[in-house]
């Protein structure tokens, strides 16, 4: 049974008195614990398809069902909360707060969602920290850390409330060859656990590694 489902999913954006079509008719499933790569070129419509399924846009026209939710019917503030208890999300370029520490930046993801219980958040917190490696620098504010730990904190923060789905834009674009394989690890470790996967990336990619490829060329699923 599909975790994720997207039927003939269109995406139009008004630029001044032109409307330009990011994504075509875009259908297609994901099964809970599936690994899913999304890759295309820049341009190609891989940022908007994440953007459509983790809740962040609405499509302009097709359904994404997401949890046997339509999250495309949801209002704003309901699609928020909705969100923040089911879809993790990791950025290429971190987005952690900088006037907060590595661990703060964990707690206040669960602070704004409520789902884990208060005293449970810390020791929550600590558990991913140490998960992703980086639990000796739990106290450290981002600036201090690498790239490759600060991508580490933010998977820790995207997994705060125990997401079922991790959804990750170019999460190793910026990192160098070692810290990127440290967050693939990261991500198959997590689906092994039964976490259903979902990165976008514009690297050619071992189709081995993941359960689909789905590949986008201007808007469009390519063969």
């Amino acid at each position: 049974m599909n975790i994720i489902e997207l039927k003939e999913v269109t995406k139009s954006f008004s630029q001044g008195d032109r409307i330009f079509t990011a994504l075509k008719n875009i259908s297609f499933g994901i099964e809970k614990g599936e690994h899913i790569a999304i890759v295309g070129k820049s341009g190609s419509g891989k940022s908007t398809l994440l953007n459509l399924i983790a809740g962040i846009d609405h499509p302009s026209d097709g359904l994404v069902k997401v949890k046997d939710t339509n999250i495309h019917e949801l209002g704003e503030s309901e699609l928020a909360g909705w969100r923040g208890k089911n879809i993790g999300i990791v950025f290429q370029f971190f987005q952690l707060i900088p006037t907060l520490t590595i661990i703060e930046n964990t707690l206040l993801a669960m602070e704004f969602v409520k789902a884990i219980p208060k005293n449970e958040r810390q020791e929550r917190a600590r558990s991913l920290l140490r998960r992703a490696g980086i639990l000796d620098h739990f106290a450290k504010f981002p600036a201090a850390l690498s790239g490759g730990e600060q991508q580490r904190a933010a998977i820790a923060r995207a997994l705060a409330n125990d997401p079922d789905i991790l959804v990750a834009d170019e999460p190793t674009g910026n990192l160098d060859s070692g810290a990127a394989k440290s967050v693939k690890a990261i991500f198959a470790e997590l689906v092994a656990g039964g976490t259903t996967v979902i990165t976008v990336t514009h690297e050619n990619v071992d189709g081995g590694q993941f359960d689909q490829v789905i590949r986008l060329q201007d808007g469009e699923i390519s063969q």
